[in-house]
C-alpha cells in the first residue's frame, strides 16, 4: 500500500469498512462461485446435462450483461457487492465485457493490487465494492 493508504480504497475516498468499502477476497470468492453455480443451473434448465460450453455462455451471459446495466450479478446481489467505475463513471458498460474475457483465465482474479482489484478489474477500470 501506499504510504497514505491505511486501507485499500482510501486513496479513491472509500471508507474502510461497511458499505462503499473494497470487497475482501473471500467475500468475492464466495460469490464468483456462486455466480457459477447460478449458471450451471440456469444453463441445465435448457439442457441437462448442461454441456460445459452452455455452462460457460450461460454464466458469461449473466455476468456481463447485468454487471455492464446495473453494477452486479445475481451473486452479487446475493452477497451484497457491486462494481463500479474507478473513474466515478455511472455504468460499467462495455468495459463488463473485458471484465468477463479476462475471467475466463481465472489467473488475473488472483493477482491482486494494493486495492485487492484483480486484474480483470484494472483492464476494465473497476473495483468490486460492498452494496451493504
Amino acid at each position: 500500500m501506499d504510504t497514505e493508504d491505511a486501507w485499500p480504497g482510501q486513496s479513491w475516498g472509500l471508507p474502510e469498512h461497511g458499505p462503499g468499502s473494497v470487497a475482501t477476497a473471500p467475500r468475492r470468492l464466495g460469490q464468483f462461485l456462486l455466480d457459477l453455480l447460478i449458471g450451471g443451473a440456469v444453463a441445465s434448465a435448457f439442457a441437462f446435462p448442461a454441456p460445459p460450453t452452455l455452462s460457460l455462455i450461460v454464466w458469461a451471459v449473466l455476468v456481463t450483461v447485468p454487471v455492464a446495466l446495473i453494477g452486479q450479478t445475481p451473486a452479487m446481489v446475493i452477497t451484497g457487492l457491486r462494481v463500479a467505475r474507478v473513474d466515478g463513471a455511472e455504468r460499467v458498460g462495455v468495459w463488463s465485457l473485458a471484465r468477463t474475457v479476462s475471467l475466463f483465465f481465472v489467473v488475473p482474479a488472483v493477482i491482486m493490487d494494493r486495492h485487492g482489484r484483480g486484474l480483470h478489474d484494472r483492464v476494465s477500470r473497476t473495483v468490486v465494492l460492498r452494496s451493504r
